[in-house]
């Protein structure tokens, strides 16, 4: 097992360098809905609470916090400033928390942006957040959703400075009919992100395949919590970063919970 140590320097950002700190393995979380009363996350401050200290203890220094941001979901632009101001709210109640009781747990905010017509003008505009104000976001689309309009979209916020982190890829079914599709896109620039729960609970089946095929082939760049409670979806990363060693090495551990997320919260170009 490796195992690593925090290292903050005098940016707003976290650097990570990696030592030995026996018994903790220390990781990043950039996709968490543990914000309350936002999403379909946490309900209520108490399972807030609940999920950073399970975050904690598993070993997570960084969570960006993710929460959905479906446009059809929004009546009007004051919805949106409503929602916004939610977050904005319960962001800081998190940090107030943390600050009292894991001083070295830093917080983050970006939001899980379903693919929409308009999502350029969503996120220039300030409706939806890129990845702690880097240039990524984080962007699922439906289960369903075919791989051309999948990879036109991308490729489109590519074109137009934006780098896509495709959550969930593990959900998409034609991606998990033709692993080639996803070596596309990793190749054009767009970063495969996978759930840890995925990982640990998916053991038979389609999706478990296509996660073995991806790891076998190098095409994962980070794995995330995706965590909505305290119980059945828990912001827990160390299980699967333990499978993952335990299968394909400690480099490719490394590089998916912690050297990745890393480079993103330092909006690195080149990863």
């Amino acid at each position: 097992m490796f195992y690593y140590l925090t290292n903050p320097i005098s940016s707003d950002k976290i650097l990570v360098s990696m030592t030995f700190l026996r018994g903790v393995v220390l990781m990043i979380d950039l996709h968490c809905h543990a914000l309350f009363g936002v999403d379909d996350g946490a309900q209520n401050v108490e399972i807030m609470q609940q999920m950073l200290d399970t975050a904690y203890s598993d070993g997570i220094r960084a969570i960006c916090f993710t929460p959905h941001f479906k446009h059809h979901h929004f009546k009007s632009e004051a919805d949106i400033f409503a929602y916004n101001e939610k977050i904005k709210q319960s962001f800081s109640v998190a940090c107030d928390y943390v600050a009292e009781k894991y001083a070295d747990l830093k917080l983050y905010l970006g939001n899980e942006i379903m693919y929409h017509h308009d999502i350029y003008a969503s996120i220039t505009e300030g409706k939806c957040s890129k990845i702690a104000d880097t240039s990524y976001a984080l962007i699922e689309f439906l289960p369903t959703t075919p791989f051309f309009e999948i990879s036109s979209a991308l490729f489109n916020l590519l074109r137009k400075g934006i780098r896509p982190i495709l959550a969930h890829v593990e959900r998409y079914g034609e991606l998990a009919d033709d692993i080639s599709r996803v070596k596309e896109l990793r190749e054009g620039g767009v970063l495969i992100q996978v759930n840890a729960s995925s990982i640990t609970k998916l053991k038979f089946g389609k999706s478990a395949r296509f996660i073995k095929r991806l790891f076998k082939s190098s095409l994962v760049d980070l794995i995330a919590t995706d965590a909505h409670d305290a119980n059945e979806y828990a912001p827990i990363m160390s299980s699967a970063v333990s499978i993952i060693e335990k299968k394909y090495g400690e480099k490719m551990a490394r590089r998916v919970s912690l050297t990745v997320p890393n480079m993103i919260l330092e909006n690195q170009k080149k990863l």
